[in-house]
């Protein structure tokens, strides 16, 4: 009986699917035949008999089993052991990062191409990843200004974006996108230090034998300062000394770091007088708290005088009745006090200097019987009159209009 007849027998025995299958690669387990010959005896297909066997192999008899019959879940991605390390660690290193962003950079770096639904169902037990301490030194750090722009470069490269490069080195994403142009107009020329320092740099000259040369002459003269130190430095050289700022500048570190004497002080104890402001005993509070009153001379016509006789309001300083008069007697101080009184009403006290006008008898008893306080300032101090101050602001600005005048 051929092979393929006694399998033909042995089918209608199965009561099991397993049973069916295990006996298809038994002979390719047992007695090493190829999976194409068991293939023309059983007539079963040789990709299915050779799939069957490496399953079993691996798993054993569970690997016989129709997997299409069960449910089948989320199918974890598995990625190589190197590249799984590598997401999580990019990961770990910089949380913001997009998944796009690691795909790309995964693809970039060993060239396996992956997705951003795949890298999220992969990344979902570390949903809350802790941030690591870097790595990388931030771009502020690095000894090598060149290293610290092929960093950028580099991450570039690799498929970082430039948002998350100026993140991790804690730099603007100005300055990121300045050494990637350089790079790609100059190539690697544009990695190099640009700046250009004149030889006569300050930091060029701060050198260990200037430093002596100064702290000997500040040791020698205390009391010296910059200047003096300078022309002393070039009484000393053949050849010209650093400028003055730069002597200033060592002089200052010397006195820091090397013991200097500091700068010369006066052992005098300068006392400043004290600022004393003249005493203005009658301040307005509110408006028509106070009045200020007060005759001026005006000019003089005929050879007599006229008088300029005027009403303020303390708070504002505004002129509330002014009038010229030939005569300092009362009728006039009077007509000027009913006019501003019938304008603006009783003020609380009324201020005036100590002449006759004001001290006068009859002037006081109305003043009392219109319940305003007659206030007197003290002799020979004017300016406890604002009327005054007010008299000569207005002086000065007639003057100087009178000089712009023209015609």
């Amino acid at each position: 009986m051929s092979a393929q007849d006694e399998f033909e027998q042995l089918r209608r025995q199965f009561v099991d699917p397993i049973q069916h299958d295990y006996e298809v690669i038994r002979p390719i387990v047992l007695f090493a035949e190829t999976a194409a010959e068991r293939s023309r005896q059983t007539g079963v297909e040789r990709t299915v008999v050779g799939d069957k066997a490496r399953r079993f192999v691996l798993e054993g008899m569970a690997g016989l089993r129709d997997r299409r019959t069960e449910p089948r879940g989320p199918q974890e991605p598995v990625y190589p052991e190197a590249i799984a390390s590598y997401i999580l660690y990019v990961k770990q290193l910089y949380p913001p990062i997009h998944l796009r962003e690691i795909a790309r950079i995964v693809q970039r770096k060993f060239g396996y191409t992956t997705n951003h639904h795949t890298l999220k169902r992969f990344l979902a037990p570390y949903d809350t990843p802790l941030q690591l301490e870097l790595d990388l030194p931030t771009f502020a750090t690095f000894a090598d200004a060149y290293q610290a722009r092929w960093t950028v470069v580099r991450m570039a490269v690799e498929g970082w974006n430039k948002k998350s490069i100026a993140d991790c080195l804690k730099l603007s994403r100005s300055h990121v996108y300045t050494i990637l142009e350089a790079f790609e107009r100059d190539g690697f020329a544009g990695l190099e230090d640009q700046r250009t320092r004149p030889p006569q740099h300050p930091e060029n000259q701060l050198s260990l034998p200037l430093f002596k040369e100064v702290l000997d002459l500040q040791q020698a003269y205390p009391r010296a300062g910059r200047f003096r130190i300078h022309g002393l430095l070039a009484q000393q050289r053949e050849e010209p000394p650093p400028s003055e700022r730069t002597i200033g500048r060592a002089m200052a570190i010397n006195r820091q770091f090397h013991g200097a004497p500091g700068p010369w002080q006066s052992a005098r104890d300068e006392q400043t007088e004290a600022v004393s402001f003249k005493h203005l005993p009658y301040r307005p509070a509110y408006r028509h708290h106070l009045w200020y009153t007060d005759m001026r001379y005006l000019v003089q016509l005929e050879g007599s005088w006229v008088y300029s006789i005027c009403i303020i309001e303390g708070y504002s300083r505004k002129i509330l009745a002014g009038m010229a008069s030939p005569h300092q007697d009362l009728t006039a101080v009077l007509q000027i006090l009913y006019a501003a009184l019938a304008a603006y009403g009783c003020p609380q006290a009324l201020v005036s200097d100590n002449g006759s006008v004001f001290t006068a008898k009859d002037y006081l008893a109305i003043l009392r019987d219109l319940d305003i306080e007659p206030l007197h300032i003290e002799k020979g101090k004017p300016w406890q009159n604002l009327i005054e101050a007010q008299c000569k602001v207005q002086l000065r600005l007639a003057d100087f209009q009178f000089e712009q005048a023209h015609t």
